[in-house]
């Protein structure tokens, strides 16, 4: 079917799937829970899969317990934090985002924030704005000051090292803002 240019519905695919019963009436219970279609939610689903899940074994990630992150971020002195986090920014990031994105720019430093850190990771929330002259960042999360401590080290690097921009920070017990201006 062809859209003209005005409608704003994305192009998509109907499929068809088998699922197990028990598998089914998952599904809808947390369809209804969530307020949503069953479609909506198996889309989320796939839409995870295909951003995330097929790439945690090839970029060695694992499941961790926040508790778990927190304690050991919590055992360390704040610059020896800082420091953790610039090291691992600059080559950590720097080689997820080549397998994943397969290259290295402002965006797809972005992205890997907003979508391996944030939305799948469950390491924060992300929300940006752009500016005429950049754009603002802001990540919430519940890793308390140590882990903004160690997330601006982290972040700084990784935007130094990837993307070959710097920053402007401000962190709080519970944010990490940063501002990028535009080059």
């Amino acid at each position: 079917m062809k859209r003209n240019k005005f409608d704003s519905r994305s192009d998509t695919t109907t499929r068809s799937f088998r699922f197990d019963l028990a598998l089914s009436r998952t599904l809808e219970k947390e369809a209804e829970r969530m307020g949503i279609s069953v479609n909506a939610l198996v889309g989320i689903i796939i839409k995870r899969y295909v951003e995330f899940t097929r790439y945690l074994s090839k970029i060695d990630m694992i499941v961790i317990n926040r508790e778990f992150v927190t304690a050991l971020i919590g055992s360390y002195e704040d610059d020896r934090l800082c420091e953790i986090g610039q090291k691992l920014g600059e080559t950590v990031s720097k080689d997820t985002i080549l397998f994943w994105k397969k290259e290295l720019s402002e965006q797809t430093v972005l992205d890997y924030i907003e979508k391996i850190i944030c939305r799948y990771g469950h390491l924060g929330t992300y929300d940006e704005t752009l500016q005429s002259n950049g754009r603002t960042v802001v990540i919430r999360h519940r890793l308390g000051l140590k882990g903004s401590i160690f997330f601006e080290g982290y972040l700084k690097s990784t935007l130094k090292n990837t993307a070959m921009r710097d920053a402007i920070f401000e962190i709080t017990e519970s944010s990490i803002k940063f501002f990028i201006q535009n080059s």
